[in-house]
């Protein structure tokens, strides 16, 4: 009888209300930034969202890159393309690391 009742209060400790609860506006705040989170089934419309920021992030990352590269024999504007590079490398792994 007193294991059921020690189950049942484990059970009821990870409820996903509870979590839900806890955590709302940490939740929130990443399902805002178009991570899915504790979320049964993803819908269509955030998953061809989901594809559209990538596609358009790796895009805007190879131009960037290139810019760079073809503006390599001028230090000012190579410094400022190389600035908003690492800005960006820095955005793709912290999103690599959060999925």
């Amino acid at each position: 009888m007193e294991q059921s009742k020690y189950e049942e209060k484990i059970h009821i400790s990870y409820n996903n209300s509870l979590i839900e609860n806890r955590y709302k506006v940490v939740l929130f705040l990443f399902r805002f930034g178009s991570f899915p989170l504790n979320i049964k089934s993803v819908s269509t419309l955030n998953t061809v969202y989901n594809a559209t920021v990538i596609v358009c992030f790796n895009i805007t990352y190879i131009c960037v890159y290139v810019d760079t590269f073809v503006q390599r024999n001028h230090l000012k504007l190579s410094m400022q393309k190389l600035h908003i590079l690492l800005g960006l490398l820095m955005i793709l792994w912290t999103h690599f690391s959060v999925r």
